[in-house]
């Protein structure tokens, strides 16, 4: 009775075998419904993004992702805006079309500052482990937007009304006068993109003219001065008077006056040499040397190592198709040098 009472008490105090539960993994989240279908919501717009994880770098992936998501609602708002910023241009433009006026218009463009929206902020986040990859939900508050636009208006025009103040007075002449009218472009252009945007953003979709008709008038007489750009070309050292000839012809082709040194916005000095290299029937003619910038009073404003080739069985030929290749790089200097 007492063996068997001992052993009852062992069989219950330890008797029966502990039991363990087996660990579980975690399930994946579902895919949240806004990375099929952004929200709408009345005074925002929202952007979706996503960038794969690489080398466990979640934070990385995540700040690729949120990038993605801000590109996605800045194409929301230029949609329409290249096509309707360049018809308002080419219709200011019309009689002042030339391939420097072109040239000047791509120049222009480029120096315009980028856009960036100023009111974006992260709403959710979503990790989908078994794909490896962030995704980035973001919302751009449009009233904040439209007031940092209008203000960024406001700060243009006041620059603008400067520059066209300084012009009306004729404070500058020669390239002086050319680089002032060129930053009034670039106001322009930066005016006429970013109101665009308003336009885009406005919640009552009203249309508000993107350049005033102080701009188009401006943009008119700059582009007309600078189609009338007045350039005098000289030669440095030994006297190439074919080379200069050829230089002339090809620029006045591109819509470029060439004029006595008295009357230049641009004088355009140069050192170039020719050399022929012959292979087989080809002769491949090489110009290169330095080619100085100066403005109407004779100061070196910008020096250019010039590099052209032209190839053809006739040496004629290819020294003047090297010739023309120098003067489209010349071309586009003239215009740079502006800025």
């Amino acid at each position: 009775m007492i063996i068997l009472a001992a052993m009852s008490l062992l069989v219950g105090c330890g008797g029966s075998p502990a039991v363990t539960s087996k660990p579980t993994k975690t399930p994946t989240l579902p895919a949240p419904v806004w990375l099929i279908q952004p929200p709408i919501e009345t005074g925002f717009l929202y952007g979706t993004g996503s960038a794969e994880v690489y080398a466990g770098d979640q934070a990385g992936a995540a700040a690729r992702a949120k990038d993605m998501a801000r590109l996605e609602l800045v194409k929301q708002i230029e949609v329409n805006i290249s096509g309707e910023l360049e018809q308002e241009i080419t219709e200011t433009l019309q009689n002042n079309k030339s391939e420097l006026t072109e040239r000047l218009r791509q120049s222009v463009k480029g120096k315009v500052t980028s856009f960036e929206l100023s009111h974006v902020m992260n709403v959710d986040s979503y990790f989908d482990e078994s794909n490896k990859q962030v995704s980035i939900l973001v919302r751009l508050d449009v009233n904040k937007e439209l007031q940092s636009l209008h203000s960024r208006i406001e700060v243009i025009d006041q620059r603008f009304a400067e520059v066209v103040t300084e012009f009306e007075n004729n404070e500058k002449q020669g390239m002086g006068l050319l680089r002032l009218v060129a930053s009034g472009l670039v106001l322009a252009e930066e005016r006429s993109g970013i109101q665009t945007r308003a336009n885009t953003l406005s919640p009552t979709r009203q249309h508000v003219d993107v350049l005033t008709p102080e701009y188009r008038d401006f943009m008119r007489k700059a582009y007309a001065l600078i189609g009338m750009l007045k350039v005098h070309i000289a030669a440095q050292g030994a006297d190439r008077n074919s080379l200069a000839a050829a230089l002339t012809a090809e620029l006045n082709n591109k819509g470029i006056n060439i004029s006595e040194a008295e009357q230049a916005d641009i004088r355009v000095e140069y050192d170039l040499s020719l050399n022929n290299v012959v292979q087989g029937e080809t002769t491949f003619v090489i110009t290169e040397g330095n080619v100085f910038l100066k403005d109407e009073q004779g100061r070196i404003v910008k020096t250019i190592q010039a590099k052209a080739k032209g190839a053809s069985a006739d040496v004629k030929e290819a020294e003047s198709r090297s010739i023309a290749k120098l003067s489209q790089q010349l071309g586009k200097e003239l215009v740079d040098v502006l800025f």
